[in-house]
C-alpha cells in the first residue's frame, strides 16, 4: 500500500514538473511575470513579490522570454489564454491609480530640450524719492523745517516692461541645465509747479545739501526724473524631485548674476526760461554681484481638461559691490558745489515667488501660462537714503530692501 502510494506521489510530481515546463513553453505568465504587448508598457504589470519580472513578446506560437528588472506600479492583470494566443486584459481604467507615473498615457511628454520666453509686467516699489515741497518760507530751504503748503512733490515708478529668455537642455531623464536671462527698465518722470496767487511761496528742494551758501530761493518750479533697472543672468541645474501623473516637483542649484542700477536728476527753476545752468542735483547708484541659488517649483496637470497650475521660488545670496555718486550743481556754475561717492562690499539676498496657470497642448509640447510675480532685493542703498546720507554726512543703516511685483505672461515650447 505504501509502495502504491509513494508510486502516486512521484506520478503526481512529474506531472507537476512536466505542466510548468509546459506552461513557459506555451506563454502563461506566472507570478511577477510582466507583459510588455498588447499595448502595455513594460512598467505596467501587476502586484511583484520580486524585483524580476518576466517580458512577453505579443506574438502567436511559441513565445520568447527574457527576464528584466522592472517596477510593480499599477495593480493586477487577468491574463487569458486561447490556444497559443495570449491576450492581455487590464482591470483598471487608466496606469494612474494611486497617483504614480507608470504608462506612456500617463507620464510627461519627453523632450531633448525647452525654449522659453516671458514677458514681464513689473512695478519697482519702495524707490520714491521726495525731492520738493511748496512752502510760505522764503528763507534758504533747510535751515528750519519747511511749513509745507502743497503735496509733497516725489518721483514714483509705475508698472513698466521687461523680459525673460531661457533655453534647457536635458541632461538625463531627471536633470537639466537651465540658461535665462532677465532684463527689466523703468522710468518715472514729476514736476512741480509754484501756485502764482502766492506770490510769497516758494518751492523748497528736498535733496539739497543744507550748508551750501548757494542755496536757491524763489524757485518757481522743479522737475525730477528717477530710473531704475536691472539685469539677471540664472545658470540652474533642476532635477526631479517628484513626479506623479498630475504633479511635478523640481529643485535647483545655480549660480546668479545681478546687476541693479538707479539714477536720480532733479532740476529747480528760478523762472521760465529753463537755463540748463539752473540749480539741480544728480545721483548714481550700482549693484553688481554674483553668488549661489536655491529653487523650487512645482507643476500641477488637470486631467479632463489641459488647463494646468503652478508655483515657484527662489532664493540667491549675491556678493558684490555698491557704487554710489552725488553732484549738486548751483546757479550758473558748470561745475559741482558738491561731489562725493561711496563704495562698498555687500551681500545682497534676493527673493522670487510667482504663482499662476495656464493651458498646455494635448502632446505636452506647448504651454501657456499667466502669473503674479513677487521678487525683492534685501540689503540695498536706495536713492533716498543715499541722499539723506549726503545731507547729514550719515553713512550708516543705508540697508534697505527693493521689490518689484507684476504679471508675468509665458510660452514655453518642449522638443
Amino acid at each position: 500500500m505504501q509502495a502504491k502510494f509513494l508510486i502516486a506521489m512521484a506520478h503526481v510530481a512529474l506531472f507537476t514538473l512536466f505542466s510548468s515546463a509546459a506552461v513557459a513553453q506555451n506563454g502563461f505568465l506566472v507570478e511577477g511575470a510582466h507583459p510588455t504587448g498588447a499595448g502595455l508598457s513594460p512598467t505596467s504589470g501587476g502586484s511583484l513579490s520580486s524585483s524580476n519580472s518576466l517580458t512577453a513578446a505579443p506574438v502567436t506560437g511559441q513565445a520568447a522570454f527574457q527576464f528584466r528588472s522592472a517596477a510593480a506600479s499599477s495593480p493586477n492583470q487577468a491574463v487569458m489564454q486561447t490556444g497559443h494566443n495570449r491576450v492581455y486584459q487590464r482591470l483598471v481604467d487608466g496606469d494612474c491609480k494611486g497617483g504614480k507615473c507608470s504608462g506612456k498615457d500617463c507620464c510627461p511628454a519627453t523632450y531633448h530640450f525647452r525654449a522659453y520666453g516671458e514677458y514681464l509686467y513689473l512695478r519697482a516699489r519702495d524707490v520714491e524719492v521726495p525731492y520738493a515741497v511748496e512752502s510760505n518760507l522764503s528763507i534758504a530751504p533747510n535751515v528750519n523745517p519747511p511749513i509745507q503748503t502743497s503735496p509733497i512733490a516725489l518721483v514714483d515708478q509705475d508698472y513698466s516692461s521687461g523680459f525673460r529668455a531661457g533655453l534647457a537642455l536635458v541632461l538625463d531623464d531627471r536633470t537639466e541645465l537651465a540658461a535665462t536671462y532677465t532684463w527689466f527698465e523703468s522710468s518715472a518722470d514729476h514736476h512741480i509747479i509754484r501756485n502764482p496767487s502766492q506770490p510769497i511761496v516758494q518751492i523748497l528742494p528736498m535733496v539739497w545739501h543744507p550748508s551750501t551758501q548757494t542755496a536757491i530761493t524763489g524757485t518757481v518750479e522743479a522737475s525730477a526724473n528717477a530710473d531704475i533697472d536691472f539685469d539677471l543672468i540664472d545658470l540652474d541645474l533642476r532635477r526631479v524631485l517628484v513626479q506623479s501623473c498630475q504633479t511635478d516637483l523640481f529643485g535647483s542649484v545655480g549660480v546668479r548674476y545681478g546687476r541693479l542700477e538707479q539714477g536720480f536728476e532733479a532740476h529747480f527753476f528760478d523762472g521760465p526760461t529753463r537755463d540748463p545752468l539752473d540749480a539741480g542735483v544728480m545721483t548714481n547708484i550700482d549693484f553688481e554681484g554674483i553668488g549661489l541659488k536655491l529653487g523650487l517649483d512645482g507643476d500641477y496637470y488637470a486631467t479632463r481638461l489641459p488647463v494646468m497650475g503652478y508655483m515657484k521660488g527662489a532664493i540667491s545670496l549675491l556678493a558684490g559691490e555698491f557704487n554710489a555718486s552725488y553732484q549738486q550743481f548751483a546757479v550758473e556754475q558748470p561745475t559741482p558745489e558738491v561731489n562725493t561717492a561711496w563704495s562698498a562690499g555687500r551681500i545682497v539676498p534676493t527673493f522670487d515667488l510667482e504663482v499662476g496657470g495656464g493651458f498646455y497642448s494635448p502632446n505636452g509640447h506647448l504651454r501657456a501660462t499667466v502669473g503674479y510675480a513677487y521678487s525683492v532685493w534685501a540689503n540695498m542703498v536706495k536713492t533716498d537714503d543715499w541722499i539723506h546720507g549726503v545731507q547729514g554726512n550719515m553713512f550708516r543703516n543705508m540697508d534697505d530692501a527693493i521689490t518689484f511685483d507684476g504679471l508675468v505672461l509665458r510660452v514655453e515650447g518642449r522638443f
